[in-house]
């Protein structure tokens, strides 16, 4: 039998079994009939204590409980209960089966404190006002039972109470599957925190939830990894392991999202701007195919929501459970991934074959570099470089993409796309992750506007494979033997340390706030110390580690600053700045050499120039004058 005692009155029940763990919560909460909740009140200096079921609306109460009779509290219990039953009209055999089955008494603490909270009002409106009329505590119980109690969503009288007890027979303890039950109140309470608005929230509250869902996040991964050690090899759980951790706390966990809400906030796709390639974004996505098979399989989620997922992760194209060894296999996955993004064979040729691949080359690089550009601005550039290029066929191959669907890159008329938008209505090409809601597209380009554009040679530029976040993969092996030298780490917490770390700094900047250098480092040193048990500090000590990780989050390219690093970004110089430098002559006015390169090389948006001639304080003649000069250009 189980019986919750209230902390308060636990002392009284000290000469029974204790048993506080969570089993015995987790047998009392699978087993209501069998379960009691206990606590007493006080009336003319003495202890009176009160039962209630858990199930029904069956009550005990006991007169004069202390420290010299608390041993006696079972067996006076027990005989009240048989008047108790016998007044519901139930047989003293069933009564046995129920104290047999129920067995021992195992004291645990309080579960549900509305039992509690019903024992208090009772106390209230039964005894007390009853307190003289009514003094035997048989009675006092009868008048319990007949009382109309809330079970959880329900209410239960005392007919209920009958039809419960003879339902239940014959009597059985239902054994709790504790894994079961662990992954229930896990995955309950990240459906509960998927549901939150954090504009609804204040910023602690939001750091609060955020570390509530990797709290939870990571004892479901410890449930589902367990479970995959009996599927699959070590590798690969190590694998799912990296990519959920990774996915749902590092990225997921930030926009307040859980399994449970992915597909509606947290793309994996959108991980594309952040350093994470196809191959990566991939067994991410195979990962969480994984991880909904396992909760529809414990019947967590249902065949809808399994579907949902199944639907957001189609694009895998590596399965995890293989183990890929030799470098044949892993160049066999890449070129199977690069097809998934292979322009199509039935577009018109406009220049040549080799001219419009490289102009194709370009467009998904501008993407990389800058998640959003117009066709105007494309071209500026691609004819900086290429001066052969004419305007008027790569006007009509940017006609031709219209149609053409791509992961890559799309293309899109604002004119007609986004009627309500206040963004130059012109042709644009960007990543379609971005296209998340109407706000999103001119938001990320009104955080641009001013900023030159950052352009590598042509020979990087039109790379194929070309991406703004490759080069601090070269860092990746000083990383790791740093962590392995200076702190120890080995195996599997080398290999996630190094990762983890490197991810970290790649997601510092994931919204369009430019954030410090110092709190990325930060991040990832909390990281270390936390889920590596390493004791870093910024210190002297510690000096080699900072200025990799400083070197490191520095030469991360961003889209969101058109191309250039962090460290670049000190140095460099918006429309503003150029213009705050140039000694201007009201009676002939000028553009700088650095402005005029800049607009041929096609760094600088001469549309951009223009709309910050027309708002700037300079006197309208001289505003007219360098106009003109703009144009020409």
């Amino acid at each position: 039998m189980f019986i919750n005692v209230e902390k308060k009155a636990q002392k009284l029940f000290n000469t029974y079994q204790q048993a506080m763990s969570e089993e015995a919560v987790a047998g009392a909460l699978a087993n209501p009939l069998f379960s009691w909740h206990a606590t007493y009140y006080t009336a003319k200096r003495k202890k009176n204590m009160i039962f209630l079921n858990d199930a029904t609306t069956m009550a005990i109460v006991l007169f004069d409980v202390n420290a010299k009779n608390k041993q006696t509290i079972k067996e006076r219990f027990e005989k009240q209960l048989a008047i108790i039953w016998q007044e519901l009209g139930l047989s003293a055999e069933s009564l046995a089966d129920y104290l047999a089955i129920g067995g021992d008494w195992q004291i645990s603490k309080m579960i549900h404190p509305l039992q509690i909270k019903t024992i208090t009002k009772f106390y209230k409106n039964v005894i007390k006002p009853q307190a003289k009329t009514i003094v035997s505590e048989i009675d006092l119980a009868k008048a319990l039972v007949k009382k109309v109690q809330q079970k959880g969503r329900i209410y239960v009288g005392k007919d209920e109470t009958v039809k419960i007890i003879e339902m239940a027979q014959p009597f059985n303890i239902k054994h709790v599957n504790f894994e079961e039950l662990y992954l229930k109140e896990i995955t309950n309470k990240l459906r509960r925190l998927s549901q939150l608005d954090g504009e609804d929230l204040t910023a602690d509250e939001v750091d609060n939830v955020i570390q509530q869902i990797q709290d939870e996040n990571n004892q479901l991964l410890d449930l589902f990894l367990v479970d995959a050690k009996s599927n699959y090899s070590a590798k690969t759980v190590r694998r799912y392991r990296d990519n959920l951790r990774f996915y749902l706390n590092e990225w997921a966990a930030y926009r307040l999202s859980t399994i449970f809400n992915i597909y509606v906030h947290s793309s994996v796709d959108e991980l594309e701007f952040h350093g994470v390639d196809k191959t990566e974004r991939t067994n991410i996505k195979a990962s969480l195919k994984k991880l909904a098979k396992y909760l529809k399989d414990k019947n967590i989620i249902s065949d809808n929501e399994y579907d949902d997922i199944l639907v957001y992760t189609q694009k895998d194209s590596v399965d995890l459970d293989e183990e890929y060894e030799d470098e044949g296999e892993d160049q066999a996955i890449e070129d199977f991934l690069a097809s998934l993004f292979s322009e199509s064979e039935k577009l018109p040729v406009v220049f040549d074959s080799q001219t419009d691949k490289m102009l194709d080359e370009y467009l998904k690089s501008f993407v990389a570099l800058y998640g959003l550009i117009s066709a105007q601005q494309a071209y500026q550039i691609i004819h900086s470089q290429n001066p052969s290029i004419d305007k008027e066929r790569f006007d009509q191959y940017i006609q031709n993409k219209f149609d053409e669907m791509t992961m890559e890159y799309c293309i899109i008329d604002f004119r007609e796309a986004f009627q309500n938008v206040n963004i130059a209505p012109e042709i644009f090409i960007f990543s379609p992750l971005l296209i998340k809601d109407g706000d999103r597209l001119p938001s990320f380009y009104k955080h641009q506007q001013g900023l030159p554009y950052y352009i590598p040679e042509k020979e990087v530029l039109i790379d194929n494979n070309f991406n703004p976040f490759a080069n601090i993969s070269n860092y990746q092996q000083d990383l790791e033997e740093l962590l392995a030298n200076q702190y120890g780490l080995s195996g599997d917490d080398l290999k996630g340390a190094a990762f983890l770390s490197l991810y970290q700094l790649k997601m510092s900047d994931y919204e369009l706030e430019l954030s410090s250098v110092n709190k990325a480092i930060t991040k990832v040193i909390v990281f270390l110390n936390e889920e590596h048990g390493l004791s870093v500090k910024q210190d002297k000590a510690n000096e080699p580690l900072i200025k990799l990780l400083v070197l490191i989050a520095t030469n991360i390219r961003r889209p969101w600053n058109r191309g250039w690093t962090n460290y670049e970004m000190l140095r460099t110089k918006d429309i503003a700045e150029l213009f705050s430098e140039m000694e201007i002559n009201l009676d002939d006015p000028k553009l700088s050499s650095e402005i005029i390169g800049g607009i041929k090389a096609g760094s600088i948006n001469r549309d951009e120039l223009l709309n910050f001639l027309e708002s700037s304080n300079l006197p309208p003649k001289v505003i007219s004058k360098l106009y003109k000069q703009v144009e020409k250009l």
